[in-house]
């Protein structure tokens, strides 16, 4: 035992030593220089970071030498910079990037050193030209960053559409003072003394909302931007934002009635989609994963996909179509699932579980969305289900579904995020008091089952399969064909809500 000790002992020292020995080839600091294209004369420098043969750039450097405003959050394990186009948000530990409403990527993630952000050198810069007004390249056979500023104050625009309101936001490189005259056809013309436009940013906007036509232009003295609205809509406001410049106008129109043609069109449009509903039913676990195992070998996969098939009846029944994501006892990878509903088109999302707690002693159904967990037993629920993981033979695309991390869910997620807290809580209240059981709520968690689904999506814990009572309903064939019935219910009510 002794001799035992002492091995692990000199096993540590050694892999110690080594460690300590690589650290400094980790991370060593250095400094890229910077040449302004416009002003050969003028000289910067931007620090970096090599790791490997990685080269990192810090993240609140190149935004300061670039001009652009940058905010970190207290932890300083999250920083949004504030580039003209769109705000770009990088978090430690995560690939993605949100910019605007759009979720990008890179090959490594952001990191933390020495309370540093850092970034993959050339595909940070690849990803800033994007959205940098000016030009921005780095050169590595000199390795130096190539930067052109901004020609134009105004580099183009974006929506913020909601039901029955369209707010145009307009950001603009530096400060500008802004007229807005409202126009005889409802039009709004801003009038930008000084200020210079990329007109073909604007003019080729394509129409959103209630927004039908963009158009830009440049004056002597001035840059100009008519907005036009639906013949429905009406200018409702005008507000001007200084640090950063931005330059919002909100227009208000009704949802229902009054319509053109065209725009009745679109309605009408949405309305078909929306009639083709296709459900996607995700009964969990599967094959060589068995779920949770109740008393006397009771299985959560073969609950679940005995309460899936009996639910994906009782909706083609009503008219509704359904995908399942598997029909027989096989395994599927959580990734593959989500990727499943959104080939089939799914407009609703529902994976079904079992749940279990050591000790038996918790009973009653719970009902879940993806958010980032807030409670001790979300977590719990959350890592016991996206432990499946170690059924798949690769895992390298599950990230941790930390605080800081939890931007990558916004890829799909973060445009049905109150539409599957609002299902959650539909699919809650009537099978819980359909089925009389005890009612345990609806709450957030970060499932890997749920990521990626572009609908609407929950995870229902239907009951706990290794509690006495719970699983005696389990067993039972009347139970599961009653919880796929109000389940059914549940869904068509929040259908027939969604279409308005």
């Amino acid at each position: 035992m002794r001799i035992a000790f002492r091995i692990l002992t000199v096993r540590k020292l050694i892999f110690t030593a080594i460690f300590l020995s690589l650290i400094p080839a980790l991370l060593t600091a250095d400094w890229m220089p910077v040449e302004w294209m416009n002003d050969p004369g003028v000289r910067d420098s931007i620090r970096i970071e090599q790791a490997g043969h990685q080269t990192y750039i810090d993240l609140k450097d190149i935004a300061n030498t670039l001009g652009i405003k940058w905010l970190s959050d207290s932890s300083n394990r999250r920083i949004r910079l504030d580039t003209p186009v769109q705000p770009l948000i990088f978090s430690v530990r995560s690939p993605f990037i949100l910019a605007g409403d759009e979720l990008r990527q890179i090959p490594l993630p952001v990191r933390m050193h020495q309370d540093r952000l850092l970034a993959p050198l050339e595909p940070l810069v690849a990803l800033l030209a994007d959205y940098y007004p000016g030009e921005i390249l780095y050169d590595p056979s000199r390795f130096k960053l190539l930067v052109t500023p901004p020609r134009h104050d105004l580099f183009g625009l974006r929506y913020d559409i909601q039901p029955g309101l369209t707010r145009v936001i307009i950001p603009a490189g530096r400060l500008l003072e802004c007229k807005t005259e409202e126009l005889n056809d409802q039009s709004i013309l801003l009038r930008f003394p000084g200020g210079r436009i990329d007109t073909a940013a604007f003019n080729n906007k394509a129409k959103a909302g209630l927004i039908v036509e963009v158009r830009a232009e440049q004056q002597a003295m001035e840059a100009r931007i008519t907005l036009i609205p639906d013949s429905a809509a009406s200018f409702s406001r005008f507000e001007q934002i200084t640090d950063p410049p931005l330059y919002c106008v909100e227009f208000t129109g009704q949802s229902w009635g009054g319509l053109d043609p065209e725009a009745q069109k679109r309605l009408d449009d949405d309305k078909i989609a929306w009639a083709l509903d296709v459900v996607v039913i995700d009964p969990g676990h599967g094959g060589k994963d068995p779920g949770a195992i109740g008393p006397n070998k009771l299985y959560e996969r073969d609950v679940v996909l005995d309460v899936g098939l009996r639910l994906r009846k009782a909706l083609e029944s009503k008219g509704v179509r359904t995908v399942m994501t598997r029909d027989t006892d096989v395994f599927i990878p959580l990734g593959r699932r989500a990727k499943i509903a959104n080939d089939a088109g799914g407009k609703i999302f529902v994976s079904l579980h079992c749940n279990a707690i050591p000790g038996g002693n918790a009973r009653g159904m719970e009902t879940y969305f993806l958010a980032p967990a807030k409670t001790e037993r979300a977590v719990r629920v959350a890592m016991t289900e996206n432990s499946v993981i170690k059924f798949e033979e690769s895992r390298d695309q599950y990230q941790d579904l930390t605080e800081e991390n939890y931007i990558l869910l916004t890829m799909a997620q973060a445009n049905f995020a109150r539409e599957s807290e609002e299902l959650a809580a539909i699919v809650q209240q009537q099978v819980c008091s359909g089925l009389s059981l005890r009612d345990r709520g609806v709450d957030q968690a970060g499932f890997y089952v749920l990521i990626g689904a572009s609908m609407p999506s929950i995870l229902v814990e239907m009951l706990f399969i290794n509690n006495k009572t719970d699983t005696k309903k389990l067993r039972d064939r009347w139970f599961r064909q009653q919880m796929a019935e109000y389940l059914c219910g549940a869904i068509i009510k929040f259908l027939e809500k969604s279409r308005g």
